[in-house]
């Protein structure tokens, strides 16, 4: 089985790219492990993630650096050759469900008949119709 969960804090600036007629988002979640070290202060574990299409989109509109949102997905490894020619290898989430733990949107006017006791909760299959609905209000 192959599933994880991570809340953290979005590390960069999110940037919706075109790839063909898809949508991508690829950043970084700063996940504070429980445990503190010997000097009492927690360390942080940096997970990059990528989230698809109407993921991609949601991440867009309504997040950006240092919010807080949860992820569920799964991890997934990957490599290509960049632009001088060595090959790079990657290990990364795969999210296939987002919640968002902030009220700090970038719009958050059109997400107020959505909130839930502080956060939205948006199944992978329900993406596009939400997104339709917020972009027609």
């Amino acid at each position: 089985m192959n599933q994880v969960n991570f809340v953290g804090r979005i590390v960069k600036e999110v940037e919706v790219k075109s790839v063909g007629a898809s949508h991508v988002v690829n950043n970084t979640l700063a996940v504070q492990r429980p445990r503190k070290n010997k000097d009492g202060e927690h360390l942080t574990d940096f997970i990059p993630f990528v989230a698809w299409d109407g993921l991609a989109r949601v991440l867009g509109n309504y997040c950006q650096k240092g919010q807080q949102i949860a992820i569920s997905g799964r991890m997934q490894s990957r490599n290509y050759q960049n632009k001088d020619g060595q090959m790079v290898y990657v290990i990364e989430c795969l999210v296939n469900d987002l919640t968002l733990l902030d009220r700090s949107y970038k719009q958050e006017e059109d997400l107020t008949e959505e909130l839930v006791d502080g956060h939205v909760d948006i199944p992978q299959n329900m993406i596009e119709e939400v997104v339709e609905e917020i972009q027609n209000k």
